[in-house]
């Protein structure tokens, strides 16, 4: 239980504090319905932990591993201590995971369709 009234930059301190992470690293929480609150985003906000958590709601504490550049997209590594016990966990971070994977994918396919684009066009004038 945690208190969604602080800053959101205290509350993500508070939960690497408590999971023995180092302060470089990014964690992330998932509901039960598998999405991820995007925390690395707000990690610096001073906004209240209220404004993205739903009271009496559980969350599922994530740990991020950044992938390389090649391999894109990110892998979520559950914090809790006995993730057997809660295999719909585990079902959704393989789906989390992947779909992270697919979007960076998607991202990098863009930016390298609009590079080519501005390359064509700059060689066309």
């Amino acid at each position: 239980m945690v208190n969604l009234n602080c800053k959101l930059v205290n509350f993500i301190h508070h939960l690497k504090e408590k999971c023995g992470l180092d302060f470089k690293d990014y964690v992330e929480l998932m509901d039960s319905g598998g999405r991820v609150m995007n925390l690395e985003l707000l990690q610096h906000s001073v906004a209240p932990a209220s404004s993205v958590l739903a009271e009496r709601q559980r969350y599922v504490l994530l740990r991020v591993c950044k992938a390389d550049e090649e391999s894109g997209g990110c892998k979520y590594v559950s914090l809790l201590n006995n993730t057997k016990s809660h295999p719909e966990f585990t079902e959704l971070l393989k789906k989390v995971s992947n779909s992270s994977k697919e979007s960076e994918r998607k991202i990098r396919r863009g930016h390298t369709q609009r590079c080519k684009n501005n390359s064509s066009t700059d060689s066309n004038k």
